[in-house]
C-alpha cells in the first residue's frame, strides 16, 4: 500500500489535492497538518473524506514544520483521535502520553535527521514496551550504504517476529531509495510517496505515480527479483523507466532500481548486494565501468579488451561481466549506413571505412572496439593525451590530439563525450566546417536526442544516428542477459522519447 503525503499551506489546496488523489485511485493519504499556515480546521478536512487518512503533526526536530507550542500539538493529536481518523502518527516519546481511543490505529515513529543509530533494536523495543503501536516506523539518515544495509536487515528481522506490530524502516536521502521501494518485499505495511513531483517534502521521498506506475510497488512481494543500475549520480538515469516498463509489458515479477553508489562504497555494495536484497543483475555506468571489473568472477572477452563493463549478471556466488555498449553502437551505425539491420554474420558495411571517435572514456573505448571489430579504421581523439594514446594502443587504433580532430577525412564521426548534453545544448565537439555531406555522424548523448552536433550534421546532408539508438540497443541486450527473453526495441524507443519530451516541456 502506498501512503501519499499531502503537504500544503492552505486548507483549500489540501482538500483539492486529496480529492485529485482519490480520483486517481489513491486510497490512503497522510495529511501533514504541520504544513498548514493556519490552525488546522478539522471540520473542513475530516467529514466526507475521500479516502483513509494518516494524520501527522510533525515537530521541527523530527523534520516537520509545526509552528505552535508543544501543548497545542498534543491537544491537536488527541482531537484527531477523538474525531476517528484511521491512523495517527505519534513520535516514540509522545506516544506514552496519548492513550489509545476508538478505532484509530497508531503509527509510533522515530526520526533521526542526523544519523542512523547503531542500536535500532533498542529503539524498537522501547516502542514495543511503551508506545502501544500498531505500526512501528523508524526513519533515519544514512551516512553510508552500510547504514542502509543495517536498516534493511533490521526491517527483515523485525517483520519475521509473529504477533508483533509490523515495522517500516526508511533510510532517507537518495542513498536509501531502495528501502522505500522494496520495503514491501521485507514485510513493511506500506510506504510513503509525495503528492507532487515538484515539491521536496522529505529527503528521498518519491512521487506516487513513479512508485505506483514505474516501480509497480503494489505488485512487489517476497519473490520479486531485483535488478538495477549503479552510478553516481544516478537520479537522471532512464534505465529504471525502460527496464521496469519492459518487465511490466511481459508481466515479470521483477523490479529495477537506481542505486547511488559513491566510488568509495563500491566494495561495500558488492559485498552486500546479493545477501541483503538478492540482486540478480546490474547496469553499470559512470564512474564504475572500469572499477567494477575486479569485483567480477568471469568476464566476456570484450570486457577485457575494452576494460569497461556495463552489465553484470549474478548467478549464486558468480558475477558475470559483459559490455553491451560496443555491440549496440556498432549495430546502430551499420543500420544507418546500410539502411537496414546487418546481421553479425554478414560482412559489415563499416569494413574499410575511416572512423573518428571523440573521447576515450568508457563509451569511446566501447565504440572504438565495436567499430574496429567490424573492420573500420578507427582514430581516437581525446583531450587527455596520455589516456587517449593508451586506449588507442590497447585497441590497435590511431590516436590524434584533440586540437587536430577536424583535420582528418573520415566516413564516420562518433561523439562519445558529454559535450552537447542537457543543459549545455548549444555546445558541439566538432565545428560545422569539419562536417562533410555523406558522412555518418553518431552522438552518444541522448538528452537531447537531436544534439547541436546532429543538427549541424543534418544541415550538411550527413546520415545521423542519435544516442537514443545506442541506449535502446544496449538496454535490449541487457534485458536479454537479465531475463533470457527478448524485448521490443521500438517499445523501449517509444518510452525513452516520451520521457525526453516530458523533460523538455
Amino acid at each position: 500500500m502506498i501512503c501519499v503525503t499531502i503537504a500544503c499551506g492552505s486548507h483549500k489546496r489540501m482538500i483539492e489535492e486529496w480529492q485529485n488523489l482519490a480520483n486517481d485511485r489513491v486510497k490512503f493519504v497522510e495529511l501533514r497538518l504541520d504544513y498548514l499556515r493556519k490552525t488546522p480546521e478539522l471540520h473542513r478536512l475530516l467529514p466526507n473524506r475521500p479516502s483513509a487518512v494518516l494524520a501527522t503533526v510533525r515537530r521541527k526536530s523530527d523534520g516537520g514544520s509545526w509552528k505552535g507550542s508543544e501543548d497545542e500539538r498534543l491537544k491537536l493529536l488527541r482531537t484527531l483521535i477523538a474525531e476517528g481518523v484511521e491512523y495517527i502518527d505519534l513520535e516514540s516519546d509522545v506516544a506514552p502520553k496519548i492513550p489509545r481511543y476508538g478505532k484509530t490505529k497508531r503509527v509510533v515513529s522515530y526520526h533521526n535527521m542526523e544519523e542512523t543509530p547503531e542500536d535500532l533494536d533498542a529503539i524498537r523495543n522501547d516502542i514495543l514496551a511503551h508506545g502501544d503501536a500498531d505500526v512501528i516506523k523508524i526513519a533515519t539518515t544514512p551516512k553510508s550504504l552500510e547504514d542502509v544495509y543495517r536498516l534493511i536487515a533490521f526491517m527483515k528481522k523485525s517483520n519475521r517476529e509473529k504477533g508483533k506490530p509490523r515495522t517500516l524502516a526508511i533510510a532517507m536521502t537518495e542513498l536509501g531509495f531502495l528501502t522505500r521501494v522494496l520495503g514491501r518485499k521485507w514485510g513493511a505495511p506500506y510506504t510513503y510517496a509525495s503528492f507532487s513531483d515538484r515539491r521536496l517534502i522529505a529527503p528521498g521521498l518519491p512521487f506516487y505515480k513513479t512508485l505506483r506506475d514505474v516501480y509497480r510497488y503494489d505488485e512487489i512481494d517476497s519473490d520479486t527479483e531485483v535488478f538495477g543500475v549503479i552510478a553516481d549520480p544516478v537520479a537522471h538515469s532512464l534505465s529504471p523507466l525502460v527496464h521496469n516498463s519492459a518487465f511490466a509489458a511481459q508481466e515479470m515479477n521483477r523490479v529495477y532500481l537506481p542505486f547511488r553508489v559513491p566510488a568509495s562504497e563500491l566494495d561495500s555494495f558488492f559485498n552486500n548486494a546479493t545477501e541483503v536484497f538478492n540482486l540478480k543483475g546490474l547496469s553499470v555506468t559512470i564512474p564504475h565501468k572500469t572499477a567494477v571489473i575486479n569485483k567480477l568472477t568471469q568476464l566476456d572477452p570484450a570486457v577485457e579488451m575494452i576494460n569497461a563493463c556495463n552489465t553484470v549478471v549474478f548467478d549464486g556466488m558468480n558475477r558475470y561481466g559483459y559490455n553491451t555498449d560496443y555491440i549496440a553502437a556498432a549495430l546502430c551505425i551499420e543500420t544507418a549506413i546500410a539502411g537496414r539491420p546487418v546481421p553479425m554474420s554478414e560482412k559489415s558495411p563499416l569494413n574499410g571505412m575511416g572512423a573518428m571517435v571523440l573521447g576515450a572514456g568508457g563509451a569511446g573505448k566501447a565504440l572504438a572496439y565495436g567499430l574496429s571489430e567490424r573492420g573500420a579504421r578507427v582514430i581516437i581523439a581525446d583531450r587527455d593525451v596520455d589516456k587517449g594514446e593508451q586506449v588507442a594502443k590497447s585497441l590497435g587504433c590511431e590516436f590524434c590530439p584533440w586540437e587536430e580532430r577536424g583535420g582528418y577525412v573520415v566516413e564516420i564521426l562518433a561523439n562519445c563525450t558529454p559535450i552537447g548534453m542537457f543543459p549545455n545544448v548549444d555546445e558541439s565537439p566538432m565545428e560545422l566546417k569539419s562536417l562533410r555531406g555523406g558522412m555518418t555522424v553518431f552522438d552518444a548523448v541522448y538528452n537531447p536526442e537531436t544534439t547541436y552536433l546532429l543538427r549541424m550534421a543534418r544541415e550538411k546532408g550527413c546520415k545521423i544516428v542519435s544516442g537514443v539508438e545506442m541506449f535502446v540497443g544496449q538496454a535490449c541486450l541487457q534485458f536479454k542477459l537479465f531475463t533470457g527473453k527478448r524485448t521490443s526495441a521500438s517499445f523501449m524507443r517509444q518510452i525513452v522519447r516520451k520521457e525526453l519530451s516530458a523533460i523538455h516541456e
